[in-house]
């Protein structure tokens, strides 16, 4: 294998596309450096891997680095957790850093970008019966059928082909994540070109169908098909065989949680409650099938009465009383339920100096989407693009805490996150709504204006809300994790607040009169004694309104103290069930608690009337 990788690449000219696929196990060594297993791998009497039997990430990034061609991509079909292999055991950390193993050695060595099938703690998704992985079937359907290619456009991109790879399999198996590392250097590398015809435009025409109907064609949207084909000349046959290819993901999907719930109905008439094997046993299975918890939550609830406890130390699963008898929205409701198109908005932003005054004010533009949540009530969710960033306070930060150290590069993949924290109108609608998990209080909070943050909620509280937005909308709804919170805060910047290096109380809602009320040189402001509107003061750069202030927002994570050991990849990070973390200061803090940075700890069932939050859900596409 590496004898046929150095020959190969040695081979190509400068205008050439170096592209290396590997489909296979990748496995870490003892002393953490990345290699790609085969057939022919062994492993020593004491489990280590025999490296003279796999080939290395570095031999790989070396030859990639010395190919003529000027265009590289790597692609790993793999997994890189837990267990790679019978007899193959990963790391405690159970990671890789494929950007720091595979990526590009030279920050000026453009076109070289890496793919992976799913993240550094994901599986990737075999499946009996077919020729092809999951991840690989859609890498080459798109090639293949043109679908990775926008509408009209003669040629696929990376940036493209991966998006498009990423949709299929993401409906198709949720819990894979697959990602693309040195994105900046490789995104606009031409794969190959797409022949622009008939039959794609009518690919297109299934593909945006299917997407809206939610993984199914509604009655109208068959007919309008039939229209389509007529007008572009497509038989029928070959017609039936394009729906079929594009609904086949969403299909996937459907057989795994059918076949889910089969082995979950088993299971209850084999014994009930269920025991603690029982419950790991079905956790395995979900992951074998790469669904999530969310994925299969209506499912538990409808079999069991509440979803699957499994935290250690649960001898015995025990229904929530206020959810045995409950009325779970169909599935064929949300099948049905318009999807709200993606839109743009327009806002300006600003800069401030080391007094607090705007030096610069800066238009902005932003993508989001609109969920209706009834009653005329809605919630506006806002794109936040992959990346990277350095997370937690550089040494010497003024008001940093210890435990905002050591800071890190972390890196994110795009998610969305409401505009604003959840308002009252907002909590008072989903609240109106049938329990998930428990009851929630339709009006908590202290300070009274329906379009004030919603506060006085518990990170239980929050949860639920999340839970029955997400049965609402065929979404799936959480609290972002700490990592994306603060990516999102940030927006970009490296100061401890978005703005600039310090804020005034003119830009968010915090005590500025306090002693100690201010930050750096920034002049003492007003105390207003209670939370504000939202939107009342300027978004950040992503357009996102009171990252800074007004109510602190619970994030999903456990407490932890330092950063030491915490993950890079935006993946959470749980220890105990005893604390949540929260975020971005409140009306009552002094300017310091509001820095990007700044960590608090709670009880997950504390209500406060200093605390809300907002939620974030990983794309606008919907449960099928």
């Amino acid at each position: 294998m590496r004898s046929r990788i150095s020959t190969t690449l040695a081979q190509l000219n400068k205008n050439d596309l170096a592209l290396l696929y590997f489909t296979g196990h990748g496995i870490k060594d003892m002393i953490g450096d990345f290699y790609l297993t085969t057939a022919q791998s062994e492993l020593f009497d004491n489990k280590a891997l025999n490296t003279g039997t796999a080939v290395e990430a570095e031999f790989v990034q070396r030859v990639m680095k010395n190919a003529y061609a000027e265009r590289k991509v790597v692609i790993l079909d793999c997994c890189f957790a837990a267990a790679f292999a019978d007899g193959f055991i990963g790391m405690d950390d159970s990671s890789v850093d494929v950007e720091a193993q595979l990526g590009a050695q030279d920050r000026s060595d453009k076109g070289y970008c890496v793919l992976t099938a799913s993240t550094s703690t994901r599986y990737a998704l075999e499946q009996d019966g077919e020729d092809l992985s999951v991840y690989t079937r859609y890498l080459v359907e798109g090639l293949k059928t043109g679908g990775a290619a926008p509408e009209g456009q003669g040629f696929i991109s990376l940036r493209h082909w991966h998006e498009y790879v990423r949709l299929q399999v993401k409906t198709a198996a949720p819990a894979m994540e697959p990602a693309m590392f040195n994105r900046q250097q490789g995104y606009d590398i031409v794969i190959a070109k797409a022949l622009v015809d008939a039959e794609q435009s009518y690919r297109k025409q299934v593909q945006k169908k299917v997407k809206a109907g939610r993984g199914r064609l509604r009655p109208s949207s068959k007919a309008n098909l039939v229209q389509w084909q007529i007008k572009l000349g497509i038989s029928a046959e070959h017609a039936k065989t394009i729906q079929a290819e594009v609904l086949k993901p969403y299909q996937e999907k459907e057989k795994h949680v059918k076949h889910y719930a089969a082995v979950l109905m088993e299971e209850k008439a084999y014994a009930y409650p269920l025991g603690n094997v029982a419950v790991a046993e079905l956790q395995e299975l979900k992951r074998l099938l790469n669904l999530r918890d969310e994925d299969v939550l209506k499912t538990e609830v409808q079999i069991l009465g509440g979803s699957l406890l499994h935290e250690k130390g649960t001898s015995q699963y025990q229904p929530q009383p206020s959810t045995t008898v409950r009325q779970i929205q169909s599935e064929s409701a949300l099948s049905t339920s318009d999807q709200s198109s993606n839109s743009t908005f327009i806002f300006e932003t600003v800069k401030v100096n080391k007094q607090g005054k705007i030096i610069e004010k800066i238009p902005g533009e932003a993508e989001y989407f609109t969920e209706d949540l009834g009653n005329s009530v809605t919630l506006d969710m806002i794109r936040i693009p992959s990346g990277k960033f350095l997370m937690g306070a550089p040494e010497g930060e003024s008001g940093a805490r210890i435990n905002e150290y050591p800071q890190r590069e972390v890196s994110i993949s795009e998610f969305w996150i409401g505009k604003a924290t959840v308002t009252q109108e907002q909590w008072d609608t989903i609240a109106n709504l049938e329990p998930v998990e428990q009851l929630i209080q339709r009006k908590p909070s202290k300070f009274g204006d329906l379009k004030n943050p919603v506060e006085q909620v518990s990170w239980i509280d929050a949860m639920e809300f999340c839970l029955r937005l997400s049965q609402l909308s065929g979404k799936e709804y959480s609290l972002p994790s700490e990592a994306q919170w603060e990516y999102a805060c940030r927006a970009g910047t490296k100061t401890p607040f978005s703005f600039g290096p310090t804020i005034s109380t003119g830009l968010a809602n915090y005590d500025g009169q306090s002693y100690q009320g201010t930050y750096g040189r920034d002049q003492n402001g007003i105390y207003r004694q209670k939370t504000t509107k939202i939107g009342s003061f300027p978004p950040n750069s992503f357009g996102l309104y009171d990252m800074h202030g007004n109510v602190w927002e619970w994030c999903l994570e456990d407490q932890y103290g330092k950063y030491y050991g915490a993950p890079t990849d935006g993946e959470l990070r749980k220890f105990s069930d005893l604390k949540k973390v929260r975020r971005g200061g409140c009306w009552s803090d002094v300017a310091k608690y509001c820095r990007s940075t700044c960590r608090s700890f709670s009880t997950a069932s504390n209500c406060d009337c200093k605390v809300g939050f907002r939620v974030m859900t990983i794309a606008p596409s919907t449960l099928c």
